[in-house]
């Protein structure tokens, strides 16, 4: 009986250590899926900070950039894009007056032409007349 009861001692503590393991595993493997839910979580956290950082940062270098360009156009005399858009309406408003002045000239013209025309026509016949005479 004693290696009877030997063998059921072997066997329960078998059965015991395997159980005390499959515990600890599940244990571990809860833990470790938890550091993994934690880290991934974390994770999100520190790419949402970082976009945001790298969003604000980029905000600030356009800025920071836009202002040293407006810096050295503003040292060398150069309009800038409001002032230049301005310049390009006023050149366009003046290319429409001169279109509607052409448009006058030329009326003005083809009457002036047909006036002149006419008095040459007028003056032609009265040459004619006078060497008939």
């Amino acid at each position: 009986m004693a290696t009877t009861e030997l063998l059921k001692k072997v066997l329960y503590t078998g059965v015991g250590v395997v159980a005390t393991t499959s515990d600890r595993v599940k244990k571990s493997i809860e833990e470790i899926s938890q550091v993994g839910e934690d880290a991934e979580v974390e994770g999100k956290k520190k790419v949402e900070d970082f976009t945001g950082d790298l969003t604000a940062r980029r905000e600030e270098m356009s800025a920071r950039f836009k202002k040293i360009v407006d810096t050295v156009l503003g040292q060398f005399d150069l309009p800038n894009r409001t002032e230049a858009e301005n310049l390009n309406a006023k050149i366009a408003e003046l290319e429409e007056k001169l279109a509607a002045k052409k448009k006058t000239v030329r009326k003005t013209t083809r009457k002036t032409v047909a006036k002149a025309k006419k008095t040459v026509e007028n003056a032609v016949e009265d040459v004619k007349e006078v060497v008939k005479k």
